[in-house]
């Protein structure tokens, strides 16, 4: 028979553990409310009094409210937090050049009312605080200007909010730099310049009873606590079972507050903390003993509680949340759509603005999953921009597709008026399925490059959201790549690898999923092919059969494992000659070992001409420390991926460099996909990728067929117009023998 201790035993172990911790931090036991004390999801009912008991106590009768006191009311800062999740490592958010803007979140519980927001930030010594600031608005609302003049370290600003300025739920703050240097003048100068935000600091500061036990209430409190880096505490009967079924609320919970998802850490019921308290958590009670809907309540710690019974649709707590943050307010990127000419602002960009000497203007699109055009088919971009009138000599801009340079236009003279539309051409192969960029780069000199810029009287450039993109129709085509097959992963559809399933933290997969997730729920018109991801460590490596990975397995290891293969390690000369006179053999003539490579660089030259210049993988891994990796092992099975966890990986990074990478060009594409603390993803492309044909191949989609698998592989196509002229030919000599033969 198992034995419950009394309420007044209960209350003497809590204190006995209490009294038995570091006297450096409090050590804290969160105690959460049992469910047939909280109040039902969709109501706003007011903070509760009462004592939380042990869920395994549910049903037993509960002492006078007035026996325990209420939590602590203290001062809590709901800090900001990035409006879109961003690759680049770390919280610290740059604005760096002349001209640059960051959009944060506020999720605040309730309207403060008249209140104050408080902006930590530094800026680099070379900013002219006289000319530069720093504009902060709060939903559309200029609340005032910040001379950007820390240079020591991050200090603490404050601008009054007045009352309406911050309502309850959701709240938009951009911050608006304008730099100016102190010395020079000129693009050069412009990469000089930079303040950085601290948002973990940064936000206005509540009474922890504004945060009602309501959906507002809880998601500004986990939006409180993400945003200072602590996950979302899941307690559970059992902490180490799967908790995938949580990706959609997760998701949820991001969409709702922007950025990249939180971290999550199932823990069990009764935990020792020596951090600050939970400012909200979810309790999953057993079966049985859960409330028929989920609830929220106030813990014993003053933490919001989110009850539900182990089980639980996550998804019905998803649409709570979902109603009570409004709208999505990401949708992803625009979908363009071959064969029309699309304006600009069809693709997602309005009026495009650019200030400042070094100007870079980017506008990502996505291309349907089924689009591919490999050889001279041509795409146009009709162009309708403007500049500032009397720009210094050599003033450049460059319109750039997927980083290539397709026109470069003067900037010095016929400026101060609209220009005539330019019709620009290039090539559709610089065009790929999935994100693409079009980018409007200017770089104006300085005049005098040697002394702080003149302000400028408006803005140096414009370009009409008029501007039109015409992208050719393509056969429904497709090559494998990661971020195809990334495209297309649900949350389900991520599972723990063999050898990772005991040693990775069950909050790792839900968080993923999240990161993964479209945003607002959109997807591709057409539906990719279904992925299975599969998270792992450096030991699941070893059962994955595809040649790929076993070819490599060296290598990806080590990238993983943090060490260089072959770094370091000087190429051992052929000979004792070789080290004398750094040349091959007796006065030019091939070494032994030189002959003897001669049939391998053979092979490399005709794999060369088959699939065009790609280095091989192993080389492309050599001297690469990477805290991740995204394979996709077999072509022929391309959604089968794996994300491989280096030794030094750091989880909510790579969560974080995820999500920034679900609509940037910036992320993983290709066959694998390393992410390097330093430069983020970095792919290779395997040179024998399948190309596939998606309709049935017919006379009006012949030619650009041919044309993809001739410039895919163009030794095959070679070798096909050669065994079709040599067949030719001897035709011909039969014919003509014969025709001898009939004249004798």
């Amino acid at each position: 028979m198992t034995r419950r201790l009394p309420p007044f035993g209960r209350t003497l172990a809590v204190a006995l553990v209490a009294g038995l911790a570091s006297p450096v931090h409090a050590q804290i036991i969160p105690l959460d409310p049992p469910e047939d004390q909280a109040p039902a999801l969709p109501e706003n009912a007011p903070p509760r009094s009462t004592a939380p008991r042990d869920p395994a106590d549910r049903g037993r009768t509960q002492g006078p409210a007035a026996d325990t006191p209420a939590p602590e009311q203290r001062a809590q800062l709901v800090p900001l937090r990035a409006a879109e999740p961003r690759i680049e490592s770390g919280p610290i958010r740059r604005l760096a050049g002349e001209a640059a803007t960051a959009r944060f979140v506020l999720y605040l519980p309730s309207a403060p009312g008249e209140t104050e927001l408080a902006l930590v930030h530094r800026s680099g010594i070379d900013a002219l605080p006289e000319r530069s600031r720093l504009a902060v608005r709060v939903n559309g609302t200029d609340l005032g200007t910040l001379a950007p003049d820390n240079f020591e370290g991050f200090a603490r600003d404050t601008l009054a909010v007045p009352e309406g300025g911050l309502r309850a739920g959701r709240n938009e703050v951009t911050i608006i730099a304008r730099h100016t240097h102190r010395v020079a003048c000129g693009p050069d100068a412009a990469f000089a310049l930079w303040t950085e935000i601290d948002p973990r600091a940064s936000g206005v500061s509540l009474s922890t009873e504004s945060f009602g036990t309501d959906a507002d209430g809880f998601l500004a409190a986990i939006s409180a606590q993400a945003a200072r880096g602590a996950p979302i505490h899941i307690k559970r009967p059992d902490p180490q079972a799967s908790l995938v079924e949580a990706a959609p609320f997760i998701a949820e919970v991001a969409r709702s507050l922007g950025g990249t998802p939180p971290a999550v850490e199932s823990v069990g019921y009764w935990r020792q903390s020596a951090g600050p308290p939970d400012l909200a958590r979810i309790t999953a009670l057993p079966p049985g003993r859960g409330p028929d809907e989920p609830r929220f309540a106030r813990g014993g710690d003053g933490a919001l509680v989110l009850l539900l019974e182990q089980g639980t649709d996550y998804a019905q707590v998803s649409a709570g949340l979902a109603d009570a943050a409004g709208g999505p307010d990401q949708t992803g990127l625009a979908v363009a759509t071959p064969g029309s000419a699309q304006a600009l602002s069809d693709l997602g960009a309005g009026r495009l603005v650019g200030e400042g000497r070094y100007i870079r203007i980017p506008v990502d699109f996505r291309l349907p999953w089924d689009w591919v055009l490999l050889a001279s088919q041509k795409a146009r971009l009709d162009l309708d921009y403007r500049f500032a009138e009397g720009l210094p000599e050599g003033a450049l801009l460059l319109v750039k597709v997927n980083g290539t340079t397709i026109r470069l236009l003067p900037l010095d003279r016929d400026g101060g008026r609209a220009q005539p539309t330019l019709p620009i051409s290039f090539g559709a192969r610089l065009l790929e399925p999935g994100v693409n960029r079009l980018e409007f780069e200017a770089l104006i000199p300085g005049d005098p490059p040697d002394a702080a810029c003149e302000e400028l009287d408006g803005p140096v450039l414009e370009i009409s959201e008029g501007s039109q993109l015409f992208v050719p129709t393509s056969p429904r085509m497709s090559l494998p790549s990661l971020d195809l097959s990334l495209s297309a992963l649900a949350g389900t559809d991520i599972v723990p690898g063999d050898e990772a399933s005991g040693s990775l933290p069950p909050g790792l997969l839900p968080q993923v999923a999240a990161a993964l997730a479209a945003p607002g729920g959109s997807s591709p018109d057409d539906p990719l092919p279904r992925a299975r991801l599969t998270v792992g460590t450096p030991s699941d490596l070893s059962g994955i059969e595809a040649p790929l990975v076993r070819d490599n397995l060296r290598a990806l290891t080590a990238a993983l494992d943090g060490v260089a293969e072959g770094a370091g390690a000087p190429m051992p000369a052929a000979t004792p000659w070789d080290e004398v006179t750094g040349q091959g053999g007796w006065f030019g003539l091939p070494t032994p070992g030189e002959i003897a490579a001669l049939p391998a660089r053979l092979a490399g030259t005709l794999e060369r001409l088959a699939f065009g210049e790609t280095v091989e993988l192993g080389e492309w891994l050599t001297q690469r420390e990477a805290q991740a990796a995204l394979l996709q092992p077999d072509p022929d099975r391309p959604g089968d991926i794996w994300l491989v966890l280096g030794r030094s990986a750091r989880p909510d990074e790579i969560v974080r460099a995820l999500a920034g990478s679900r609509d940037s060009r910036d992320g993983p594409s290709g066959q694998v996909a390393l992410y390097e603390e330093a430069t983020g993803w970095v792919s290779w492309t395997a040179p024998d990728r399948t190309l596939k044909l998606h309709e049935p191949l017919k006379l009006s989609n012949l030619r650009a067929v041919m044309g993809n698998h001739a410039t895919l592989a163009p030794l095959g196509y070679v070798a096909a117009i050669l065994a079709l002229t040599v067949l030719s030919a001897l035709v011909a000599m039969a014919i003509l023998v014969l025709t001898r033969r009939n004249d004798e």
